[in-house]
This record gives structure tokens, C-alpha cells and sequence, in this order.
């Protein structure tokens, strides 16, 4: 299957993927285009192996529902280098809290490292304690 054709893929743009049945968690990758033999390849950071480089069909076959596409918002060179540098991010550890895998597609991205996953955890856990607090203090 060709995958950029059906999702309208370019190089360094972001698979958004449903990974529980309600929708709650995401998975991230990057989209690097297809090699000189028709191979599509995807950059992915991933829980216990960290960032890998994977086929399109590997990935796709994982059975995981496409939430959205993050287009690539830059120019062509900028694009080249968002490639490059994911390409030499293979290898890397994976980190929950400080290099997940929205981490590592949003700085593919936009050159900064940040996940609204855990950030919104964070702001969860805040709120928890705080009307712990308050419940403790009446």
C-alpha cells in the first residue's frame, strides 16, 4: 500500500494514532518518505526500544487507528533538515516523562521537544493535590 498516497504524507510530517480504545493516549511518528527501492519509512520514538527506524507497512500493520496528520509547516529545506536531524536521533533512548514520543515528533517539528500528554498529566496531578489540600485544611 502506498501510505503517502492514501494519507497525503510528505516528509516530516506527524502520524497521530489512537492507542487505547477511548482515545485518551497518542502515538507520534514522523513520516520520512520512501526510499529508491519504493520502501516507505517512518521514524518513531518507542516505549522500551527508543528511536527506531520502521517500514511503513510494520507500522501501519500495528493496527492502530490514524487520529490526524500534523503537516510539516516550513520550507523545503527546513523539511530536509527536520529529516536529518530525526534520522540521526535512531538510537536515542525513550524517556515517558522527558522524551516520549510526542516529545521526539514535536521537536522533529518545530525544534522544540514537548508533549501536551504529559504536560496535561501534570496539570492533573496538580489539581489532585490541591483539592487534597483544600479538603485537608477544612
Amino acid at each position: 500500500m502506498k501510505y503517502a498516497e492514501k494519507f497525503g504524507l510528505r516528509p516530516a510530517d506527524r502520524i497521530v494514532e489512537n492507542i487505547t480504545g477511548l482515545g485518551i493516549s497518542k502515538h507520534h511518528a514522523i513520516y520520512l518518505g520512501r526510499d529508491s527501492t519504493g520502501t516507505e519509512w517512518i521514524v518513531e520514538n518507542f516505549m522500551g526500544q527508543g528511536v527506531r527506524l520502521v517500514t511503513a507497512a510494520a507500522h501501519f500493520s500495528r493496527g492502530n487507528p490514524v487520529h490526524h496528520i500534523e503537516r510539516f509547516r516550513g520550507t523545503p529545506q527546513q523539511r530536509k533538515c527536520a529529516v536529518q536531524w530525526a534520522l540521526q536521533q535512531v538510537g536515542r533512548p525513550y524517556h515517558l516523562i522527558q522524551f516520549n514520543c510526542e516529545h521526539f515528533a514535536e521537536q522533529v517539528q518545530t525544534g522544540r521537544p514537548r508533549s501536551r500528554q504529559v504536560e496535561r498529566v501534570w496539570v492533573g496531578l496538580a489539581v489532585l493535590v490541591i483539592i487534597q489540600l483544600v479538603k485537608t485544611n477544612r
